[in-house]
């Protein structure tokens, strides 16, 4: 049976719910996979594809059945206006983890400082800041080898020089008094959160913390009164809820000059304070 985009539309038709956005993802996969023009999809839906190009829409339609995200099909994902490969070793980069990204390179660092980016998965945040100030020294630090490989993979496709990788337990293995910054998204859902049903394809390790969401936070944050320098910075990504706790905890470790974060929605999503 000759196959056409209008054969494709129907399955989907058949297959998902009017609102799901599937034909909108075909569209920009047809885009980025098979290298079709604008033009080629709205005026030509009756051109028949290749066999090749047939199975690759069948394994994006069968792989959007079973719930896969796009940026895991495409093994592709936009932060920081780079592209960074990713697949479901790591988590995919959400637009508000660009706030992190955006307070460090526009703030005023008196001298040339030593960045570590925690827990740091595909390394989009130390990349996407080792790209912006090449006079950054910039250290990506994940305790799981597979995290780590995928953030060589981009390290290597961005040649990003002044990004390092070192396989570490959070803060546990550096020296006292080393860092400048240290910045982290790290694991803050609680192990019960229902949204956990919309995230079963990306590691629930890189997800999920004890103590409500904010075990690991408490961690990072005890670990890093040692090991950041005198008036060093430390600043999480969280939940929209968890500002309140999370300045609690930096005041707990003795940090100050605490300020909170807010995303486009007017959510607080990140927390910095110094020592």
């Amino acid at each position: 049976m000759s196959k056409n985009l209008t054969h494709y539309n129907n399955i989907i038709d058949d297959s998902f719910e009017a609102s799901s956005g599937i034909k909108e993802e075909l569209i920009f996969y047809l885009k980025e996979k098979l290298f079709l023009k604008h033009k080629d999809i709205y005026l030509n839906k009756e051109k028949i594809f290749t066999d090749n190009e047939d199975n690759l829409i069948e394994n994006f339609i069968k792989k959007k059945k079973e719930g896969i995200p796009l940026d895991y099909i495409l093994n592709s994902t936009k932060f920081y206006e780079e592209e960074f490969y990713v697949d479901e070793r790591v988590l995919i980069p959400r637009s508000e983890t660009e706030l992190l990204v955006d307070y460090i390179i526009n703030y005023d660092f008196p001298r040339k400082i030593k960045i570590l980016d925690v827990g740091t998965g595909s390394g989009c945040i130390g990349i996407s800041i080792a790209l912006k100030n090449p006079k950054f020294e910039v250290y990506g630090s994940d305790y799981c080898i597979d995290s780590l490989n995928v953030a060589n993979i981009n390290k290597k496709n961005l040649d990003v020089a002044n990004f390092h990788l070192i396989q570490a337990d959070w803060l546990c293995c550096f020296d006292k008094k080393s860092f400048d910054v240290i910045i982290s998204n790290p694991p803050y859902i609680a192990e019960e959160d229902p949204h956990l049903n919309d995230l079963e394809h990306e590691p629930y390790r890189a997800l999920v913390a004890p103590n409500n969401g904010l075990g690991d936070i408490q961690k990072i944050t005890q670990q890093s009164t040692k090991i950041l320098k005198k008036e060093g910075m430390i600043i999480f990504e969280h939940g929209f809820n968890q500002s309140n706790d999370v300045k609690n905890i930096f005041e707990e470790n003795g940090f100050t000059n605490i300020k909170l974060i807010k995303d486009f929605q007017n959510h607080t999503r990140a927390t910095l304070g110094t020592i």
